[in-house]
């Protein structure tokens, strides 16, 4: 399961394959090459697989983040190839990190010439010279898993190993590839951990009480801090240096947890600059600007003193300086929620528990103000809707005990999970989330290694006439890249016997477009139950049908990894954007949980909608490296663009995924010389500049989301919509 590496087969240069997270990567070269293998060992970072090749230069084709230029026997930083920057390097020996989805290496014993635009990292050796490739996968898998009690001392110990899964314990492991999977926890009759996983000392204590409000919450800590924890009745947090952290001060427990968890990331973030990758970042200048830290004397700081030199910084004064966070996840702090805590804790999330039962009145359908619908909505679900016509029910849940009413959970199953200032919302324990998404166990479990061809298998199934226009729709825009392969399968009216045949094949996404009620998926000679379905080969599945919820989760407890599905009944009109709007951003590349956060912002009923399994999920790797929403603001209407010498203003908000995790470092474009080089992912980058010639030149050639006075829309299409001359 390591990279593959091959050559192009219409086109000069090499394609580098990730099997396992099914991502590849493209270096052009000059003239034809023949890769050979070559040793691991020749490089000063860790490669899994290496290859020989002869060429006179090589060519990045599309953006990437940052080609490092280092020296080849230490690693260490020489200079940093950014967009529109060219330079020339004496002949010597250097190593090229490319931060491409498949990490990749480059030793090369030459000269350079380099030529960097936003739309290519062209490198030239002094002729055809021998070069050293070398890749990794991003993979990271747990290493083991640890049997735990119903006993929240004995998860104590158990989050105590969560650290084993860190690749470092310097501020350093704030870079997403040097932090591992924490080991997976299995609920048993008693301890066990096994001896293979070995916990870093970091001298790092959290006391707590020990139940499991208090053990939920910080697991994400105890994770990034290699930290032990232990019962105590006083919450805080110390160090073998002497110092010592209250965590029950006045903004309350969770509040404190967060606080120290998120200064702690952004300092350490900011320190890790005056390590391996010096750069110059947006949060390293806000935090300049408010602090007197000297960051050079904390690198090489002991993890107690730089926590004590963190958390000595009023966190108010960080706020302009603090990076969005990737997701918030409700906890029900109950044994059930145990096994969750690994994946909480690998991405970070902020945790809050949450106790009481659902207020009835935030539940789906309840009343306009709380559904979030659109004032015409109620009207629209009169009209023609994807699944069973109902009396009565508001926005469209069982109201009697046919079976075409159900397929999805009672009304005081519901939890209303709050507004927060995360990118997206999640929840773990018994009940489904009004928005956002539901982590599934089983979800976690299908989390496949095995490996893959690269191509993108998309399969798309309408089972409907009336829905016709969907399914065109998607159709068209799915495998819309040059760069990523896809292959993808339209099926129109399929019957029972075919859909479930269809379902156990392996697909990056599968697509359902039809009819959906209690009894399962409509067919043209029948239903098809998914709880009948014993295997599914699918990773994403998105079911965009009225009351689909019973049948996603059935679905990825037959294997899928995430699907997403609806609550209640959803109109044909506002299904039909909702698809499409699904479509285009995961085929830009964005996660299947913050598609589904803009889904519910910029579509008419996109709060009908909710994400169970794992909304880390990602169909395909995303053109920008990270995917990006460019926000033009209020100024414009989605008739205009900008005249080639207006002055342009656009915000550019970034998103994490698998691939790109909160601590990746973004290069955006349309930058000026005095603008900082990199802004921590995610988050709301700042505001830049620039002529509408040149934001049209770097847009317009691409599909990328782009908000033009509050609605969404496509960079290609509105700049071909509003050209008069088109």
């Amino acid at each position: 399961m390591r990279p593959r590496l091959d050559p192009l087969d219409h086109a000069t240069g090499v394609e580098i394959l990730d099997p396992i997270e099914n991502n590849r990567y493209v270096l052009h070269t000059p003239e034809t090459v023949s890769p050979t293998p070559a040793d691991t060992d020749a490089f000063v970072y860790p490669v899994s697989v290496a290859w020989r090749v002869t060429t006179s230069g090589i060519r990045v084709p599309y953006n990437v983040p940052v080609v490092v230029v280092r020296d080849a026997d230490d690693g260490s930083h020489i200079i940093d190839a950014g967009h529109d920057r060219s330079f020339e390097l004496d002949a010597d020996e250097y190593l090229l990190e490319v931060d491409a989805p498949v990490k990749t290496y480059v030793r090369v014993a030459s000269s350079l010439v380099v030529e960097a635009t936003t739309e290519y990292v062209e490198i030239a050796f002094g002729g055809e010279t021998t070069i050293e490739l070398g890749a990794r996968s991003n993979h990271s898998s747990p290493a083991g898993t640890v049997t735990v009690p119903d006993d929240p001392e004995a998860v104590m110990e158990a989050l105590s190993t969560f650290g084993s899964g860190l690749k470092t314990t310097t501020c350093e492991r704030s870079w997403p590839t040097l932090r591992g999977h924490p080991p997976l926890l299995e609920r048993g009759d008693e301890l066990a951990i096994p001896d293979d996983i070995d916990a870093p000392d970091t001298g790092v204590t959290l006391r707590v009480p020990a139940d499991y409000e208090h053990v939920c919450t910080v697991a994400p800590l105890a994770y990034y801090l290699g930290a032990t924890v232990v019962p105590d009745e006083r919450p805080r947090l110390t160090a073998e240096t002497g110092f010592s952290h209250p965590l029950d001060t006045e903004r309350g427990f969770e509040d404190e947890v967060i606080r120290v968890l998120k200064q702690a990331f952004l300092l350490d973030c900011v320190t890790r600059t005056e390590g391996f990758h010096p750069m110059d970042m947006a949060e390293r200048r806000a935090v300049e600007s408010v602090t007197d830290l000297d960051f050079a004397d904390l690198y090489g700081a002991a993890l107690g003193e730089q926590l004590a030199a963190y958390l000595s910084v009023p966190y108010s004064a960080l706020t302009d300086a603090m990076p969005a966070w990737s997701r918030t996840t409700h906890v029900r702090p109950v044994a059930d929620s145990v096994e969750l805590l690994p994946f909480v804790a690998r991405d970070l999330s902020l945790v809050r528990v949450q106790s009481s039962a659902t207020d009835p009145s935030s539940s789906p359908g309840s009343t306009a103000s709380t559904d979030g619908s659109h004032p015409d909505q109620h009207d629209a679900l009169s009209a023609f809707k994807r699944g069973p016509q109902l009396d009565g029910g508001g926005l469209g849940l069982p109201t009697d005990a046919d079976s075409r009413a159900t397929g999805v959970p009672d009304s005081s199953e519901y939890v209303p999970l709050p507004e927060t200032d995360s990118m997206e919302r999640a929840w773990v324990g018994d009940g489904t989330p009004v928005h956002g998404a539901k982590l599934l166990a089983s979800a976690f479990d299908h989390d496949r290694t095995e490996p893959t061809d690269g191509i993108i298998d998309v399969t798309v199934v309408c089972n409907d006439e009336q829905m016709r226009e969907e399914w065109d729709t998607v159709s068209e825009v799915y495998g819309t890249r040059d760069t990523v392969p896809f292959d993808v399968d339209c099926r129109f009216d399929v019957s029972t016997a075919e859909l479930r045949s269809l379902l156990a094949e392996d697909h990056d996404l599968f697509h359902f477009i039809g009819h959906i009620d209690g009894r399962g998926f409509a067919c043209s000679d029948g239903i098809l139950d998914a709880e009948t379905v014993e295997e599914t080969g699918a990773t994403t599945i998105l079911l965009n049908a009225c009351r689909s919820h019973d049948q996603g989760v059935a679905l990825v407890e037959a294997g899928a990894r995430t699907a997403i599905v609806s609550w209640g009944d959803v109109d044909n009109l506002g299904a039909v954007e909702v698809g499409e709007t699904f479509a285009r951003l995961l085929n830009y590349g964005f996660g299947v949980g913050a598609a589904l956060e803009i889904v519910e912002e910029y579509t008419a009923i996109g709060r009908h909608y909710l994400v169970v399994g794992d909304p880390s999920v990602t169909i395909a790797q995303c053109a920008d490296g990270n995917p990006l929403i460019y926000d033009f603001g209020l100024d414009y209407d989605s008739t205009t663009v900008p005249a080639p010498d207006e002055e342009v203003s656009v915000t550019l908000v970034s998103y994490a995924t698998e691939e790109y995790p909160i601590g990746a470092a973004a290069k955006p474009q349309f930058q000026s010389a005095e603008d900082p080089d990199f802004y921590l992912v995610p988050g709301r980058m700042m505001t830049f500049t620039n002529s509408g010639a040149k934001v049209e030149e770097t847009l317009s050639d691409y599909s990328a989301p782009v908000v033009v006075g509050g609605e969404l829309h496509w960079t290609d299409e509105w700049f071909a919509e509003g050209d008069p001359d088109e």
